[in-house]
């Protein structure tokens, strides 16, 4: 059998095996070594594969595309090593290569976080959650993607964003021109995500352009497909409460582009012109940055 220079089998691709013909990274010869080799062994070496893509991505400042394209080989034809820790591992990795890669990288990186996604309805539960958590790393990532780059990224991209575990977080930060017929007006709102309680702002007395700048969070280990906030705006008095009118979105949009935020219009029979609205923002975010503030 013949061999590349680092001593690993060469074949082509059509025979199954991996070309190693030309001068190529320690990974191509990796995967040669996994391919002919492949044992209850097979950890050892993509251990060492993980801590190399490590060093490789890091030791420059541009992105070893050829490293990515081969571990999205070896992914490929050894669909056990996908519930291995290694891959696990190297996930960290491939979010850094998508941030900082070019298309050829980000490409690649895309096409082997889509493997691994493939696998988590397969794979231990608690492996598919570890994977999912660290992948939804790439959130932020994945939703400027689907803003500035070709539309071929577009569908993998947008596959992922609806898988990750995130955070949606809604602020409601002002009313305005919530005047009632009768009496002052003293607003608050509630919010609900499908059968969950609801949520509540303080009560703002005396204003018709109460602030509230008032913050809320939902954890979901899968975005919400779906499913709709609801938002009540209504006025505290002393015979009960009144409300001031309704505002319903649809989650699945803010998914995609990460932030979704303007003038909203409280739909109310007693609001026909338009006037009365609510100031909202909202972000589908990974955990971290919840956690970190950012």
């Amino acid at each position: 059998m013949q061999q590349c220079k680092r001593g690993g089998p060469t074949r082509s691709l059509e025979n199954g095996y991996v070309n190693c013909d030309t001068d190529v990274s320690s990974f191509s010869c990796l995967c040669c070594t996994i391919w002919f080799h492949f044992s209850d062994k097979y950890l050892r070496p993509i251990y060492l594969y993980a801590a190399a893509l490590e060093r490789e991505l890091w030791s420059s400042a541009t992105i070893n595309e050829e490293v990515l394209r081969t571990i999205n080989v070896i992914f490929t034809n050894f669909a056990k090593l996908h519930t291995s820790e290694a891959a696990t591992l190297c996930i960290p990795q491939l979010v850094a290569a998508l941030k900082s890669g070019n298309e050829a990288a980000q490409e690649s990186v895309l096409d082997t976080l889509c493997l691994l996604k493939h696998s988590w309805s397969t794979m231990p539960i608690d492996i598919a959650k570890s994977q999912a958590i660290v992948a939804a790393e790439a959130i932020p990532i994945l939703q400027m993607l689907m803003k500035t780059c070709p539309p071929s990224f577009h569908e993998r991209a947008d596959s992922l964003l609806h898988c990750l575990p995130g955070c949606l977080t809604v602020t409601i930060n002002r009313g305005n021109n919530l005047k009632q017929t009768m009496g002052a007006t003293n607003a608050f709102c509630q919010l609900t995500i499908g059968n969950g309680p609801p949520r509540q702002t303080k009560v703002v007395n005396h204003s018709i352009s109460p602030e509230w700048k008032e913050a809320f969070t939902w954890a979901f280990d899968v975005p919400p497909k779906g499913q709709k906030l609801h938002i009540i705006c209504k006025s505290k008095n002393t015979f009960g409460k009144a409300t001031l009118g309704r505002v319903t979105i649809q989650i699945d949009k803010v998914v995609t582009e990460g932030v979704y935020s303007g003038l909203f219009n409280l739909n109310h029979d007693s609001n026909k012109d338009g006037s009365r609205t609510l100031e909202i923002e909202i972000m589908w975010s990974n955990r971290s940055m919840l956690f970190t503030g950012v």
